[in-house]
């Protein structure tokens, strides 16, 4: 399929993808339902998007277009009300979480499509293990240059959009150590990581047609980079995230990653350069061991400080664009959300320390979800 041109949107407009886990009482596994509840929800949706991901266990859902977290939040809200309705007649729970704390991989079943079954044979073990859930934001922009630069622009700020988010530490029924471990399931995959440095669009549509030519990729949906650029809905597309254990807490991330963008792009506060990325992994690696308590080292002066540190700085900086935009009250969120004493990992697992079982941690992420 020939690369799209960057199809021009609105600067900052954004959309919110959640990967929710289905969950199957009384023993609380991952159930292998999601067509089921599926059928029944999407002739209901007016705004937004329910829709299938890799495997039965996964429950996607998505907003249309939105000018700011609360037009995001009141189609959430809509959309969160009938899979509760259709939850409670089909005997399922969802769940928000990176992971299922003791699912197997060997139990999962492939949805029922063409782009997944051709990943499987692919890739495949790779594809049931990563019946993971993950929070995708989208972010509208003027060009393709502008994505190139906001892309880049970023990459700085993907520790930052890890810690927030991070609440994966258990894997199979273990402790993993991580803050996040979901994104230790990927990195066995060819495609996954930051994209290659480039220095405009032209030189994006370059990358992507040579890869395409030796029969690498198809699409640009083929590009699991942890920040990618869209050109069919001309967006920046931030993949980083696990899913959150509430949609409250899902919005205000969005809202964060809009602001930031739109400081990015409006103040140009730096320019992006290949060196850049020369610390990339070993930040990005500290996000997910430690969360917010991780060291942040910078890749230009050496410079070092915790990335729970370096978020209230930026909440700052990026104050006027969230006012701009109406996300100041995420921002407001996300500060007493750093300020926490522990990491919301840390949290989980001084639960089940003080003698709960996964299963009931599974039982209260459900609770959590349902509440909002």
């Amino acid at each position: 399929m020939p690369l799209a041109e960057f199809h021009r949107s609105t600067p900052f407009t954004m959309g919110i993808e959640l990967e929710l886990q289905v969950i199957d009482p009384p023993g609380y596994n991952l159930s292998q339902d999601s067509s089921a509840l599926i059928d029944a929800i999407t002739p209901e949706i007016t705004a937004g998007e329910v829709k299938h991901d890799i495997t039965e266990s996964m429950l996607e859902i998505a907003t249309g277009v939105c000018n700011d977290i609360h037009q995001a939040a009141s189609q959430f809200s809509a959309i969160q009300q009938r899979i509760l309705h259709h939850t409670g007649r089909l005997n399922l729970l969802i769940s928000g979480g990176g992971t299922h704390p003791f699912q197997t991989w060997q139990r999962q079943e492939i949805s029922d499509d063409a782009r997944y079954h051709r990943s499987l044979e692919m890739f495949g073990y790779l594809i049931r293990q990563a019946t993971v859930f993950g929070q995708h934001v989208h972010i509208g922009c003027p060009d393709g240059d502008d994505a190139i630069y906001l892309m880049h622009g970023l990459a700085r700020y993907v520790p930052h959009c890890i810690a927030l988010a991070a609440c994966s530490p258990w894997i199979q029924g273990h402790d993993t150590g991580f803050a996040s471990s979901r994104l230790n399931i990927f990195s066995a995959f060819p495609d996954h990581g930051p994209a290659p440095w480039m220095n405009n669009w032209n030189d994006f549509s370059r990358v992507f047609r040579h890869l395409e030519s030796t029969g690498m990729v198809e699409s640009v949906k083929d590009l699991h980079w942890d920040i990618r650029p869209s050109p069919k809905f001309g967006t920046v597309e931030v993949r980083v995230m696990d899913t959150p254990l509430t949609l409250s807490h899902a919005i205000n991330i969005a809202g964060f990653i809009q602001a930031l963008s739109c400081w990015l792009l409006t103040e140009k506060p730096s320019k992006p350069c290949r060196d850049d990325y020369l610390l990339y992994p070993f930040n990005r690696f500290q996000a997910c061991r430690y969360g917010l308590n991780g060291t942040l080292t910078d890749p230009r002066d050496g410079s070092q400080t915790t990335i729970g540190e370096d978020i209230l700085r930026l909440l700052d900086k990026i104050a006027p664009a969230a006012a701009k935009l109406g996300a100041d009250s995420a921002l407001d969120e996300l500060a007493r959300f750093v300020r926490q004493p522990e990491n919301v990992s840390d949290t989980l697992r001084a639960a089940v320390a003080d003698g709960g079982s996964l299963s009931a941690l599974v039982r209260k992420h459900c609770e959590l979800w349902a509440a909002q």
